[in-house]
C-alpha cells in the first residue's frame, strides 16, 4: 500500500472545495507521518480563511476521499460549531471538569461526528462513489473476529 502523500490530498481537495463552497479558503493538505489515533483533523483559523487537513500517512488509500470530505465538512461547519462551543461556555463555564460541561461536551461532539459522517456518505454516495466507508473495514474485522467470513 502507497503511503498518502500531500499530492493525494490536495486531488481531493481540489475536486471537494468547490462542491462545498470552500474556494475562498487556503486549505493546505498535511501528512502526518507519526503514530496517531486519528484518521484525520483539520486545524482551522476561520479569520483568515485558512486551514489544515491532516492525514495520517498510513491512512488506506481506498478511504482518502471520505476523511478529506469529512475533514471538509469540518471546515464548512466551523461557525456552528463555534456556536455551540460558546453556548457550552455560557451554559456552564469553561471547566473541562464540571460534570454538567462534560456531559454537554460529549453530547455535542457526538452528534457533531455523526452529522459530519452522515452528511459525507450522503455527498460521496450523490457523487457516484463506489467505495468502501470506513465502517465496512470495522465490519470485516467483526465478521473475522466471530469466524463469519
Amino acid at each position: 500500500m502507497k503511503p498518502v502523500d500531500e499530492k493525494m490530498i490536495s486531488e481531493y481537495l481540489d475536486k471537494w472545495k468547490p462542491l462545498l463552497s470552500l474556494c475562498n479558503w487556503d486549505i493546505r493538505p498535511v501528512v502526518v507521518e507519526k503514530d496517531w489515533r486519528k484518521s484525520g483533523d483539520v486545524k482551522i483559523d476561520e479569520s483568515n480563511r485558512m486551514a489544515a487537513v491532516m492525514i495520517r500517512s498510513d491512512l488506506d488509500p481506498a478511504f482518502l476521499e471520505q476523511v478529506v470530505v469529512h475533514e471538509l465538512l469540518h471546515i464548512k461547519l466551523w461557525g456552528l460549531d463555534q456556536m455551540i462551543e460558546e453556548s457550552l461556555n455560557a451554559l456552564f463555564g469553561k471547566e473541562d471538569s464540571e460534570g454538567k460541561r462534560i456531559f454537554g461536551q460529549g453530547q455535542f461532539m457526538n452528534e457533531l461526528e455523526t452529522t459530519v459522517q452522515d452528511l459525507t456518505r450522503a455527498l460521496l454516495d450523490a457523487s457516484g462513489f463506489e467505495g468502501d466507508y470506513l465502517f465496512n473495514r470495522v465490519q470485516k474485522q467483526i465478521d473475522r473476529e466471530i469466524g463469519i467470513k
